[in-house]
């Protein structure tokens, strides 16, 4: 699945991009369970850290977020 986000939205906190701007997480109460978990993942990097910020240099190829809920769910976060 694929979601379109704009610049603007960089900046925020990962809970709020998956859960507000997007549909990865269905809540920030589930997003904030998966990431203490231990089973969320942005372009690979597992994501520890609940109060973290997505930047400009979090972007593959300046435009892309490749974020991973659990084993097989992938999902391309497209910042235009």
């Amino acid at each position: 699945p694929q979601f379109h986000v704009s610049a603007a939205d960089l900046g925020c906190s990962f809970i709020d991009l998956c859960a507000e701007k997007t549909q990865v997480f269905p809540s920030t109460g589930e997003g904030r369970k998966m990431i203490q978990g231990g089973g969320v993942s942005l372009n690979k990097d597992k994501v520890t850290d609940i109060a973290r910020t997505v930047t400009a240099d979090d972007l593959i190829a300046g435009k892309y977020l490749l974020v991973q809920k659990g084993k097989k769910n992938y999902y391309l976060v497209i910042v235009a």
